[in-house]
């Protein structure tokens, strides 16, 4: 284990942004099979800011942290291209710490998200665009429509996963020319069934677009971000078709749960 590595672009040892309602020390593996062109890490995903180091190191400095955090959560990039490391990690904290393991996905790895899944308590996967409507998918992640047509089975295999998990939290980025309103609601529409058989906790979170000094394209970077009423208001449309808690989560109001459910719009 002393001589096992993994390549991350760095870490936070205490985070109040990556699992809702709760602190985190947060890690950011390098690299991803996605070329989302709106995309905040891409310094992560290409390996810009990559370090190698050892997996015991990663492991002692989240045991240093440990009291002070409700979960390790692992982001990137997609952490999954480094399967064994990811792996190594999680089972070292899930074996030796009574600190509960987090992970944030593009859900397109279900073989190798499976071996983990049983070592974690909260998972994030990002809907980048409705499954009605793989050429969006394909213009939100910068690749080809044959390989979404490969990823999105994937996906929806990942989030069939995910009913077993005891935090699961769904995410879609209002993009700007990608994701709007109808794009929400359509996701929300293909998501329905899914979460309908979920047992456990559920979430979705409507994420406002910013435009980080880190996206590589150009475009995304002069983008305005979207307007946070917008961000809200689209929230409470989405709670009107999900039986699930929504979240809208802005720069200018940060995470708040929606005030709408689907519950109290069906019965007033």
């Amino acid at each position: 284990m002393r001589d096992e590595y993994i390549y991350v672009a760095g870490w936070k040892d205490l985070s109040l942004v990556d699992v809702i309602e709760a602190t985190s020390f947060t890690v950011w593996m390098n690299f991803c099979n996605f070329n989302c062109p709106w995309c905040s890490n891409a310094h992560v995903a290409k390996g810009l800011e990559k370090k190698k180091i050892r997996i015991i190191e990663l492991y002692e400095k989240v045991r240093e942290a440990s009291d002070f955090i409700d979960y390790f959560h692992v982001t990137g990039g997609e952490p999954t291209l480094q399967p064994k490391a990811l792996y190594k990690i999680f089972k070292m904290i899930y074996d030796n710490l009574d600190l509960p393991n987090s992970l944030d996905t593009n859900g397109s790895n279900p073989e190798y998200y499976s071996k983990v899944v049983n070592m974690i308590k909260h998972v994030a996967i990002d809907i980048k665009a409705p499954f009605s409507k793989p050429q969006l998918y394909a213009k939100s992640t910068g690749l080809n429509i044959r390989a979404i047509n490969f990823f999105i089975p994937r996906i929806k295999k990942s989030l069939d996963i995910s009913l077993d998990v005891d935090f699961f939290e769904l995410r879609t980025t209002l993009v700007p020319n990608i994701i709007g309103e109808e794009e929400t609601l359509m996701i929300a529409r293909d998501l329905l069934p899914i979460v309908n058989r979920g047992k456990k906790r559920i979430v979705f979170v409507i994420q406002q677009f910013i435009p980080y000094s880190n996206i590589a394209s150009e475009e995304y970077r002069n983008t305005s971000r979207t307007p946070p009423d917008l961000v809200i208001d689209i929230a409470k449309k989405v709670a009107e078709i999900l039986p699930i808690e929504i979240y809208h989560r802005t720069l200018e109001y940060g995470t708040k749960k929606c005030k709408v459910t689907f519950s109290k719009v069906r019965h007033t």
